[in-house]
């Protein structure tokens, strides 16, 4: 089952988004903004902070969402692209779930799939998290012991940890 907007409200109330702005609850959903931290391996430097990011087509760069999440232990999220940035050829298709008890700020694997560059701009809404309500909460949350966690409190974009 979907939580709705006034769970999501609670949830944002309650410190599941720092910041937490109840102007990005939608009816079924919660807004992410991006930070200013981006990793580009065609830069030089590769891992900078910028207002603003130019991706240019093909290109594919690392971000990350300006709020840090806490998913309670009972829910699981599905993230999903903002529409209007996949009706401007922006892609977000690699990673879209975060597990019962992740914490952190969530990176983003962005790629320009469209003939022109393309400038992201720190602070816009990226992407919406979806809540979805278990039958009930797992026996091994994300970050819980024994778990197979490697992005547990991950402070903004972040490499792969293997």
């Amino acid at each position: 089952m979907i939580k709705p907007d006034h769970w999501i409200r609670l949830w944002g109330e309650k410190g599941g988004a720092d910041p937490y702005d109840p102007d990005l609850v939608n009816s079924a959903s919660y807004d992410l903004r991006l930070s200013e931290h981006w990793i580009c391996p065609t830069r030089d430097p590769e891992d900078f902070s910028s207002a603003k990011c130019k991706l240019f087509p093909g290109e594919v760069v690392l971000a990350s969402t300006l709020e840090y999440v806490r998913i309670p232990r009972g829910v699981a999220c599905d993230l999903k692209l903002k529409s209007t940035l996949g009706r401007l050829w922006i892609n977000h298709s690699l990673a879209g779930w975060c597990d019962p008890g992740f914490e952190g700020n969530i990176t983003l694997e962005l790629q320009n799939l469209g003939p022109e560059p393309f400038v992201l701009d720190a602070g816009r809404r990226i992407a919406q998290l979806i809540f979805i309500a278990m039958e009930s909460e797992p026996e091994v949350a994300y970050g819980d012991p024994g778990s197979s966690s490697h992005y547990q409190g991950q402070r903004g974009t972040t490499r792969a940890r293997r």
